[in-house]
Formats: C-alpha cells, structure tokens, sequence
C-alpha cells in the first residue's frame, strides 16, 4: 500500500509546467502521377529492361498510374528514357517512357486519353 501511495503522490501536479517544443517537421506531400499509352499495345515488364519477362499488354490511351521512374535511363529501339513502375488496374509491372507520356492529374491523363480513342 505503502507503494501505490508514493505512486499516486508522486503523479501529483505541484504547480509547475514543463514546455517541450518540437523541431519543424516538413509537410509530407502525397502527390500522383498519371501516365497515358501513346503506342498500340505496351507491354508491362516484371523488371525495369527490355530482357525482363512481359506481364501483361496494355492498349493505346489507357490511363494508368506512376509508383516510380528508374535511376537511370535506357536505350529500347533507338529511344532514350526511362523505365516507370506502373499500376494498372491492379497490375504493376515496368513500362518503357518512350510510349507514354506523363500527367500530373488524372484529369489531364483522361482529356488526352481522350484524344487517342
């Protein structure tokens, strides 16, 4: 008893306040980036290279979003660019940037997607 009466006592305001101040914290900015596929058919890639295993195809104007670009840019048939890590419908896979092109809404994604179909 002798314990929790210390315990109790010692949880006991006497007045005094302590001030704790936090660093600044940066914002966090959740933003997403959309992409459109400008050739008739893409293939969606388990690695970020041309020798990497198709998954799947996915056909001109489809509207998928970015997770990610690669480091470094590739060569695919005389083109430079990078490779983006994809979600469409549910699929993620590798795309070559040279066929689509990149929006930073969905809304401007759907109005050119739009303009293929």
């Amino acid at each position: 008893m002798l314990l929790i009466a210390g315990a109790v006592a010692s949880c006991t305001r006497n007045g005094s306040s302590e001030r704790v101040t936090l660093p600044p914290t940066a914002v966090l900015s959740i933003r997403k980036t959309w992409a459109v596929v400008k050739s008739p058919l893409l293939r969606v890639r388990e690695e970020a290279t041309s020798q990497s295993t198709v998954l799947s195809h996915i056909r001109l104007g489809a509207v998928m979003e970015v997770l990610t670009r690669s480091d470094t840019q590739d060569t695919v048939e005389n083109e430079t660019a990078y490779w983006y890590r994809i979600d469409y419908q549910g699929l993620k896979g590798w795309v070559f940037g040279s066929y689509i092109d990149i929006f930073d809404t969905r809304a401007k994604a759907d109005q050119f997607s739009a303009t293929l179909q």
